[in-house]
């Protein structure tokens, strides 16, 4: 079974050309490749009705007002309108508000991220920094971090970690890849709007990607035994049992790696 999972992994590493570390550095750029371009409810939110000279009336709506100043972002507005209602919530609801809504990320990491809201309102307090991957903004104690996909979305989920450090993606983070890949396949997705086209899981160029139909006929799974079996150097193992439509349940083994979005599944076992 090692010597599987290690043939595996020098597979995805030699054939994918992913990343070498589990880590994203603050300007959201070095370790990925180069060649991939990626692209909160409110304290005020105000609708605005003009009348024009003519007798016809223009309705414009203002987008949400983030408590917390936001500093700009030069060539990016959207991030500034993407993160405003997130910065909103962070300070007026309760944390449950936020691990329902930043479903992209695994609960446990939202509950630890978000926890320093002075660390948090300083940071963005700075002009933001237009990465490849990200937009950054970084304070003296902790440096937020938002993707492409998450500012695409309209209401923007940082990832949070100390200044100094790197945005490293851990074992949370990856079985909830897994998560919520299996929900989507068994068509009780984590959220409507998470779909592979907008949310890579699947990593560019691998087996899986090649062969999607590989867990074909699966009904469900046990989201309680989603674990972890391994992770170093950028990848991870994680196992679940799946249930097919004969209601025969078998461990599969998933392969994960770091992609431009995190982690992403390269193979599964059959």
């Amino acid at each position: 079974m090692y010597r599987h999972r290690r043939s595996l992994v020098a597979c995805v590493v030699g054939a994918f050309a992913l990343l070498p570390t589990a880590c994203l550095p603050d300007d959201g750029t070095a370790g990925l490749p180069d060649t991939t371009t990626p692209t909160p409810p409110s304290s005020a939110t105000a609708t605005v009705t003009t009348q024009p000279a003519t007798s016809a009336s223009v309705t414009q709506t203002s987008h949400t007002v983030s408590p917390i100043p936001i500093g700009a972002v030069p060539g990016n507005p959207d991030a500034v309108t993407a993160l405003s209602p997130w910065a909103a919530d962070l300070l007026n609801a309760d944390i449950t508000v936020l691990e329902q809504k930043c479903w992209t990320m695994a609960p446990q990491n939202i509950d630890e991220m978000y926890a320093d809201k002075d660390a948090i309102a300083a940071a963005l307090a700075t002009p933001g920094i237009d990465g490849q991957f990200a937009v950054i903004w970084t304070g003296p104690v902790a440096t937020v971090s938002v993707k492409r996909n998450e500012i695409a979305s309209g209401y923007a989920c940082p990832r949070v970690y100390p200044t100094g450090s790197d945005a490293a993606f851990n074992d949370a983070d990856a079985r909830h890849a897994v998560r919520r890949y299996l929900s989507r396949f068994v068509g009780k997705p984590v959220n409507a709007a998470d779909v592979e086209d907008k949310y890579r899981l699947v990593c560019a160029g691998s087996t899986l990607a090649n062969n999607p139909g590989r867990l074909t006929g699966t009904t469900g799974f046990e989201d309680a035994e989603i674990t972890t079996s391994g992770s170093s150097d950028g990848f991870a193992t994680v196992t679940a049992p799946v249930t097919n439509s004969s209601g025969i349940t078998a461990t599969k083994e998933f392969s994960l790696a770091i992609g431009p979005d995190g982690y992403c599944i390269a193979d599964i076992s059959p």
